[in-house]
């Protein structure tokens, strides 16, 4: 019975010891604890949101861009809704705007893109809901009370050609969706608001020439 006391007390020690010294950081480096698995969530929160930039910033590069608005910008704008008090089936709409050469891009709306310079907005269209931009995947449940083509003047193409496009283009879209075309006010577009119209824009045209040949004029005064 004495010996097994003596054998106790000297395990006792023995432990005393041990956790004396681990507390002292004597078997950190040899003991290796199990490592803890934390959730993934955040680490690929994080990479999603710094990868989140790059891919924008790529679809943007490659959405097409329409011309920025600028202090002496004319915006022409023309309205084509139901001939009666019903609402555009949104189906029939955007299959009507893609035959009519009409792609989705910026801004969630509708845009006629130059043919020969890639990017560049002519034209667009959009819902008269606000804020104007389609949403391709509820197209099965979504109406519209009617679009807004527009187009931004002075353009880097001949102003007055495309406002002529843009009309033919409007009354095609009116045609194929039973619509009609309004002004800004919802008041019938005739034949002599369209030639109103027309007129504003070649005036446009003409302040926009002259403004162009006094900067020029002033820049040889300059030299």
């Amino acid at each position: 019975m004495e010996y097994f006391g003596w054998v106790l007390a000297a395990l006792s020690i023995i432990a005393l010891a041990v956790v004396f010294l681990y507390s002292k950081g004597w078997f950190k480096d040899s003991v290796k604890l199990p490592r803890v698995i934390r959730a993934k969530e955040p680490v690929l929160n994080s990479v999603v949101t710094s990868q989140a930039p790059e891919r924008e910033k790529s679809a943007e590069s490659e959405a097409p861009k329409p011309p920025p608005l600028q202090p002496d910008s004319k915006v022409v704008t023309v309205r084509i809704v139901p001939l009666v008090n019903e609402w555009f089936n949104a189906e029939k709409l955007v299959l009507s705007l893609r035959a009519a050469a009409f792609t989705h891009g910026e801004f969630g709306i509708f845009h006629n893109q130059d043919a020969l310079r890639s990017g560049r907005i002519r034209y667009s269209v959009a819902s008269l809901v606000e804020p104007g931009s389609f949403d391709l995947s509820k197209l099965k449940d979504s109406e519209f009370p009617g679009v807004s083509m527009f187009m931004v003047l002075p353009a880097p193409e001949d102003g007055l050609a495309l406002f002529d496009e843009m009309m033919v283009c409007a009354h095609r879209l009116a045609k194929d969706m039973d619509g009609r075309l309004v002004d800004e006010q919802g008041s019938l577009f005739s034949v002599q608001r369209e030639r109103y119209m027309r007129e504003e824009v070649i005036e446009f045209l003409r302040q926009q020439l002259r403004v162009g040949d006094q900067d020029n004029m002033f820049e040889h005064s300059d030299q």
